[in-house]
């Protein structure tokens, strides 16, 4: 276990939980970063995923924010099919680090997500505390998402590993003070829990 790891502080989508080709998905022509980047920093989306407005509410705007050619219901059936599930392996590992070290989620994420049972039913048992932005109001890249971590745990910022898929999240994490790797899929998860030194752990 190292020394210098008191929190392992997770995402979800893109590091424990497989998401579906969101180009694919919602039918846009753009690169993937691009997307990924968009879709963070959304004035729609943000309001969503801080709790401020419905699913409903979310769906109309976003199709004229992103001028899509279906229905805010039609937005919403793809938007459910997003997350595809969680990795397997997830379960083991995730259990397998909690030996000696605490493990939360730090997330933004929706009810319309959240709430499959096939996500939150599987993940919330394995975190000692979940960060979910509908829930918390706080959504990453924003540093007040981190901030409310270090106010919980009154850990210190460099005894917090982040893994994340977004470099936007990551260099925010860094900025507030954590050790952070950028983490996309399940093989990048177990790498860079190696190479933090969790190696006796995950052997």
């Amino acid at each position: 276990m190292p020394a210098d790891i008191e929190l392992v502080l997770l995402d979800m989508g893109g590091v424990l939980l497989n998401l579906r080709d969101p180009l694919t998905t919602f039918d846009l022509d753009v690169d993937q970063d691009d997307f990924m980047e968009t879709w963070l920093l959304s004035p729609s989306v943000r309001k969503f995923e801080c709790g401020a407005v419905s699913s409903t509410q979310f769906a109309c705007s976003i199709v004229e924010e992103f001028a899509l050619p279906y229905t805010p219901a039609e937005f919403l059936r793809r938007l459910e099919s997003w997350p595809d599930a969680v990795y397997a392996g997830v379960r083991e590992l995730l259990i397998s680090i909690s030996h000696g070290c605490q493990i939360a989620l730090l997330s933004n994420t929706n009810e319309v997500h959240w709430n499959r049972d096939d996500i939150a039913g599987q993940l919330a048992p394995l975190f000692d505390e979940t960060f979910l932005s509908y829930k918390t109001g706080h959504l990453k890249p924003d540093s007040a998402a981190f901030e409310n971590v270090l106010i919980h745990y009154a850990v210190d910022a460099d005894k917090i590993l982040f893994l994340d898929d977004n470099p936007l999240n990551i260099a925010a994490a860094k900025n507030c003070g954590m050790q952070a790797q950028l983490t996309r899929g399940f093989d990048s998860l177990v790498q860079n829990l190696r190479q933090a030194g969790f190696d006796e752990t995950l052997a």
